[in-house]
């Protein structure tokens, strides 16, 4: 089994993890100045999770599960996660691609959702909403501010339009995209290893399972 995507550090993970610490600031956060239907899908997603998971009395699995309902209710999982697989989805079977499906999932929840726990009320700014009526995508340009004197952070967010409903399907943070930086991280692994799906699956097992522990002895 190919063990290096699971722990090496690359300036794809820095990006992300970048990405996480400001997705947890942004979240968990309220608005300000949202203007448009999408804008303020963003406002009421930040209301939602400082509400549910910035709080310290809540024990950390009751806060994964919390921002795993989250996510689902409010982003696009299925879309991101055929999104990251690129070229490779199409030869997984569809057990693999419904298990691939779960795992980057549980990832993602072990990944971020702890963050919050520790959200010290970093300013979050929604800037505009940038697309045209009827556009099936749009942008909600927002700046997150760390604080200690260190510059805000770009981060804008993907969002599709089906209607009157609204899923996010990409999070840009200093112009730099998640999904596409997952989906580089993801397809080296598969390019290595022939295109082994079931390789690939074997490592997020792996690695759920180390967060998981991780989580439980933190």
């Amino acid at each position: 089994m190919h063990n290096n995507f699971m722990f090496h550090m690359t300036r794809r993970r820095a990006i992300a993890a970048l990405g996480g610490a400001a997705l947890a600031a942004g979240l968990a956060r309220q608005p300000a100045r949202a203007s448009g239907t999408v804008a303020k899908f963003i406002e009421n997603l930040g209301d939602r999770a400082i509400l549910q998971l910035a709080d310290s009395s809540i024990s950390e699995s009751e806060r994964e599960s919390r921002f795993r309902t989250i996510l689902n209710d409010s982003f696009d999982v299925v879309r991101i996660s055929r999104f990251v697989l690129g070229r490779y989805a199409r030869g997984a079977t569809r057990q693999q691609m419904a298990e691939f499906i779960q795992l980057y999932e549980d990832v993602v929840v072990l990944t971020y959702a702890h963050l919050f726990a520790s959200y010290a009320g970093q300013g979050f700014k929604v800037k505009r909403e940038v697309g045209d009526p009827g556009d099936r995508y749009k942008l909600v340009l927002t700046e997150v501010e760390p604080g200690n004197g260190r510059p805000p952070i770009k981060l804008d967010w993907q969002v599709k339009v089906n209607g009157g409903s609204y899923a996010v399907v990409d999070i840009r943070v200093e112009g730099a995209s998640m999904a596409i930086t997952q989906r580089e991280e993801y397809t080296a692994v598969l390019d290595k290893n022939g295109g082994d799906i079931a390789d690939l699956l074997a490592q997020l097992r792996a690695k759920a399972a180390k967060l998981r522990a991780d989580r439980a002895n933190s």
